[in-house]
Parts: structure tokens; sequence; C-alpha cells
């Protein structure tokens, strides 16, 4: 499932699971196990409401029943052992098949679904606002709704959970059916709220909006709460629809606030701090770096590297393109070799060129050194195309082609020193370095 919020995930682990086949009878009486329910299944996390979210999933799996669920005191900084974590979750069933179900699905959805986020660049402000498609038995008589609703699980610090629970019930038709007072076991506090799905989807990126906007100014009280989370002043007053939609929110805008950009469209607005906009930032900037360095090769003479950094530069541009516009993007080749032929080319270039692995220095000139620039600004842009599309499996066309370009460039170095491209106007000295 697609992720409400674009924020940096603090996923949880599971520390510690166990089943009981059969309890014993004054274990069964403390644990207050329902009649004929006497198979038993534990674990512990490190994220209490990860895991209450968790074991809800696995009431779904398997008819089993959350007996027992509690934060320990202090949080998961503070564990009694190393394997206590911040919270323990404890199933019941008639047979032991039930509970290995339902503990299969309870750590599925901890791999994959719930999991706190950071609202700041540290990671030090962690918050979950979650959002539960279809509640099971658990979360249902936590929250007193049907099983099979929506709910907006919504947690953080004592004065953002306050704060953002207000947005969070501003910004959607939904309703609070639990408060959790802060302080909690865990130093938090939060809220339940239920209504239509898109509403509480609406709720929690709202909740998610407002938390992020006191960590980026906890002390600013001039700063006022909003349903997008965003500045004051951003919004026209009164305007409630516009051309404009504020893609962590939802909301509409008739304006298009200042620290607002495109990610695509009028319709995905996002912050410009957007690990996307960072990304382009460092394109743009590797597009100026190729750039220079096609003029230093031109004023040394060297055409053929004037050409093959004018591919390098097409390269980027289709980068920029398919980023933006989400389309695959196309065959390339740089320095006449596919993709595999320049990582071999990279790897061989004594072989090839004549030229060690080599360490530029300031007798090769202005072009070694814009080349090398170059290639260390494209190796900056690689990371950022990776913070930008987290998921291994996300855009592996544009990760790869990232990759093999700041390989591309140094094979287009080492070429240059070895004196390979017709028209240079000077020879090069010794070159230091080392054979691979």
């Amino acid at each position: 499932m697609a992720a409400l919020v674009d924020l940096v995930p603090v996923k949880p682990r599971v520390l510690a699971v166990r089943t009981i086949p059969r309890a014993d009878e004054a274990l069964a009486l403390k644990l207050a196990l329902p009649d004929g329910l006497r198979a038993v299944g534990m674990l512990t996390a490190t994220s209490d409401d990860a895991l209450f979210v968790a074991l809800d999933q696995g009431t779904k799996a398997a008819p089993v029943e959350v007996v027992y669920a509690r934060s320990f005191y202090a949080g998961a900084s503070y564990p009694s052992g190393p394997l206590s974590g911040e919270a323990i979750g404890i199933y019941a069933a008639r047979d032991p098949a039930e509970i290995a179900a339902a503990l299969a699905a309870c750590r599925r959805c901890l791999e994959e679904e719930a999991w706190f986020y950071a609202a700041d660049a540290r990671g030090e402000l962690a918050f979950f606002p979650h959002v539960v498609r279809s509640v099971g038995s658990y979360l249902s008589q936590q929250a007193q709704i049907e099983r099979g609703q929506p709910l907006a699980y919504l947690i953080a610090p004592p004065l953002e959970s306050i704060l953002a629970l207000d947005a969070a019930l501003k910004a959607a038709p939904v309703r609070l059916t639990k408060w959790f007072g802060p302080p909690s076991e865990t130093n938090y506090g939060g809220g339940y709220l239920t209504g239509e799905l898109d509403a509480c989807e609406a709720a929690a990126r709202a909740f998610a909006a407002a938390v992020v906007d006191v960590a980026r100014a906890p002390l600013d009280v001039e700063r006022s709460v909003r349903a997008a989370g965003e500045a004051p002043g951003a919004r026209p007053a009164g305007a409630t629809r516009g051309k404009y939609r504020v893609m962590a929110t939802g909301e509409r805008l008739a304006e298009k606030p200042v620290h607002l950009t495109h990610l695509h469209d009028d319709e995905s607005l996002v912050e410009k701090s957007h690990p996307r906009m960072a990304l382009r930032g460092k394109l743009d900037t590797l597009q100026g770096l190729l750039l220079d360095a096609q003029l230093a090769a031109d004023a040394e003479g060297a055409r053929d590297l004037v050409g093959e950094l004018g591919e390098a530069l097409d390269l980027v541009r289709a980068l920029v393109g398919c980023e933006v516009t989400g389309k695959p993007l196309p065959s390339w080749t740089l320095c006449s070799l596919s993709p595999e032929e320049i990582q071999r080319a990279s790897h061989r270039t004594f072989e090839l060129y004549g030229v060690p692995f080599m360490y530029p220095s300031v007798h090769q000139g202005p072009v070694v050194a814009r080349l090398y620039l170059a290639r260390a600004y494209a190796r900056e842009a690689e990371l950022k195309l990776y913070a930008a599309f987290p998921e291994v499996e996300e855009r592996e066309d544009l990760k790869l082609a990232a990759n093999r370009l700041s390989s591309a460039i140094y094979v287009m170095t080492a070429k240059y020193v070895g004196g390979k491209y017709a028209g240079e106007r000077r020879r090069l000295g010794p070159v230091k370095g080392w054979k691979p």
C-alpha cells in the first residue's frame, strides 16, 4: 500500500516471538483467556503503536483474539532487556496453527506497512500517522467502531499530538472515538479518528503536516496551524477549493504558495524540500558542470571529447524529463559504449587507454579538473536519486543511468589523459595512480 506521507520511515523490528501450544490454567486465568482458547502466541517489538496495528492485522488472518497488548514505560530507549523493545502483544486461539497464521500476518504488517515516520531531518521526532483501511476485532474494540471500518490511528509527542489532532479533525469529516492524553507509557499522545476512508486519509495527512510544521519551527508562537500544515499566509483567506492540490494533504488552494512547487502538475504540489526537488537541483547543476567541461575541452581542441560530453548532457536532460513525467528512460549509449561496456571499460583503463586508476593533478590541466568535478557531482546526483526513490524496484532505469554516467565520465578522463581524443593541443606528462 502506498505511503500516505512522503517522509523517512522509522521501521519497527520484532525482537522475540514464541508460542505456547497449551497454556497452564493458572496462567490462563491471569491472562483472562476466553474459554477454549489455550494456544498462546506472543511477541515483542521496538514500536508499540505499530505493533498494535499489526496485532489487529493478525485478527483478520486467523480466528484469534488479542488478549494482552501493552506499552512499556519510557519506550524502546530504556528497555528492561535486549529483547523487550517498546511493547508486547499476546494472541490466544484454539490451536497453535491459528496462532502461527496470526503471528505471520502480524510480522508482515510490521515489515511492509505499519511504522512511524521522522518529522525532522535528524530523525529524532518520530510520529505515527497511520490509516487502517479495515479494522479487525482488536482495533474495532479499542476504537468502539464496527469491524471493517476505516480508522486513522494518529500518535505523536505530547504537544504535537494535541496540535496535530486539532488539524486532523478540521481537515475532514471524521469523528474522534478515543483520545490518548499525554503522557502515555511512552510519553506520547494522540487518538483514533473514524469516518470514510478518504476522510481518514485526509485527516492523517493533515496530522502529519502539522507535526512536521512544529518540528520545523518549534518556537514560532505566531505560526498558525492549518489543515495543510502550510506556512501562515500561504492559503488565501476563505479559499476552500482551487486550481492547486497539496499532495501531502489533499487540500486545494486557489493560489500556489511560494514554499510549494509542482511535482508533476497543479494536482501535485509539494514542498521545495521534497527529495525529488533536491534531485532536480543536483541534475541541473550537473548539466552546468558538463557544459563547463565541454568549454574546457573545446579550448584544448579535443573535439571528440566535446561530442561525448554532449551525449552525457543529453542523457542528463533525458533523466530530468523521465523523472518529471514518469516515462521510462529510452535506451542509450555513451562513448559508443552500452551501460555494461561502460562498467567494464571503467575497470580496464590501463589495458584500454594506458592510464592506471589515476589521481588527477594540476599538471593535467583544466579539462581533467572539470571532468573530475562533473564526475563527483554525478555521484552526488545518484545518491539523491536513491533518496528520491528509496524502494529498490523504483526507477531502476534512472538509477542505472546515473551510476553509469559517473563511470563514463571517468572513462572520458582516462581517454583524455591517454591522448585518445584527436585534435588535442598538448600531451600530458606521467600519470600517478595504481593498476587495478
